[in-house]
Order: structure tokens, then sequence, then C-alpha cells
């Protein structure tokens, strides 16, 4: 296609639901192909995999419920870390949680909240949804600030760099309600 626009005006006429269009370069092209090969050749792990890998270590042992999750079909990416981990604390007693939040973020094994992708997408969805706070990476912070400027989207979102600072973000929520 020639622009953005033009497909975006294509899939509007044809009466197509969708997020966002993006313009895929050669570079992302041959950098997706390239990830793909070293997983192949098993020289690369898997983003889910290591996921779950880092997930389990921070809890300090693995979860039946938690690795429920990762025995799902199509499972990609890291973003959803955060939001096991904390689960995964809420599993054993070490954290309540009685209010709507929206979580994405990657985790170390150590607990440090690592930046995502498709934040724009993930934002979106937890604004249709209804969700009236988001927790976030603090590398994404800028990008989500531009994001709700772009949309103009009137939901609080929140950021962090290490897990215990949503734990004690989520606290705070907690402790408003009561």
């Amino acid at each position: 296609m020639e622009s953005i626009q033009s497909v975006e005006d294509l899939l509007n006429k044809q009466q197509v639901p969708f997020i966002n269009v993006d313009e895929i370069t050669n570079f992302f092209l041959y950098k997706s192909k390239n990830q793909q090969i070293l997983k192949w050749l098993h020289l690369q792990r898997n983003e889910a995999d290591q996921m779950k890998d880092n997930v389990n270590h921070y809890l300090g042992k693995e979860d039946v419920r938690i690795n429920e999750f990762f025995n799902q079909d199509n499972i990609g990416g890291n973003s959803a870390g955060l939001g096991l981990a904390l689960t995964g604390l809420i599993i054993r007693g070490d954290l309540q949680n009685n209010v709507a939040i929206a979580v994405t973020g990657a985790i170390s094994e150590t607990g440090d909240v690592l930046p995502i992708g498709l934040l724009k997408e993930k934002i979106l969805i937890a604004e249709k949804y209804g969700l009236p706070s988001m927790i976030i990476p603090t590398k994404n912070a800028e990008e989500a600030t531009q994001i709700q400027k772009e949309q103009n989207i009137d939901m609080k979102i929140l950021d962090v760099s290490h897990i215990d600072e949503a734990v004690q973000l989520i606290n705070e929520m907690n402790d408003k309600t009561k």
C-alpha cells in the first residue's frame, strides 16, 4: 500500500476492525526472521519460557495455577510476567487485591520490571473494558503519556520499576476503598 492512511481507509471501507496500522520495514522483517532461526536452533530462549522461569524464580517455587497459564496454546511474549508474579503473591497470601486494575510488564528473576511492546494496544484494551488504572513498566512511562494524549484516554497509568512498587501501589489502592 502507498501509506498507512490508505491501509486504514481500506480497512474502514471493508469494515474490518483494527487498533493500529504500522509500517513494517525490512529491518523489522529480518530481525524477526533471525530471532526465529535462533529459536529453531535452540540458540535463543522463547520469551514465554524465559518469563515462566523469571516468575517462578521470583516467587521461589512453581505454582500449579500459574503454570496452567503457560500450558495454554499460543502463549507468546513476556509482558504477562508482572501480572503473573502479582497473582502468585495473591495465591500464597502475601498480597490482597479487591480493585480492578490492568497490569503489564516483563520481570527479571529479581523482580525488576522490564519494558514491553504493544503498549498502545494494551492501554486501549484496558480502556475498552473500563479499567480505571493500569500499572506499566517505568521504561514505558513516556510512551504511555504520549498514547494517553493522542488517544484522549482518561485512565490513571502508574509506572513501576520493581514488583515491590506494584505491591505498594496495589496496597494503597485497596486501602482507599476500605
